[in-house]
């Protein structure tokens, strides 16, 4: 079997370039859609007030813990 010439009408042929444009147009826009840059990070929480009282961390004792052994 011989395979003849596939007739497309021009209206067809059309209809079907539109499509194609169209579905082009759109990977486009999601392609440059996903491409936005991203917002930054979140900063850091901030200490909270009253931590201490010179505005330094506090430096743990030596052996002191939640478990001294009492």
């Amino acid at each position: 079997m011989t395979l003849g010439r596939l007739f497309v009408s021009a209206r067809s042929r059309n209809r079907l370039i539109a499509a194609v444009v169209v579905a082009l147009a759109g990977g486009v826009a999601w392609l440059v859609r996903s491409k936005r840059p991203q917002p930054p990070e979140p900063a850091p929480a901030p200490p909270r007030i009253g931590y201490s009282r010179n505005g330094s961390a506090p430096t743990p004792v030596a052996g002191a813990s939640a478990d001294n052994g009492r």
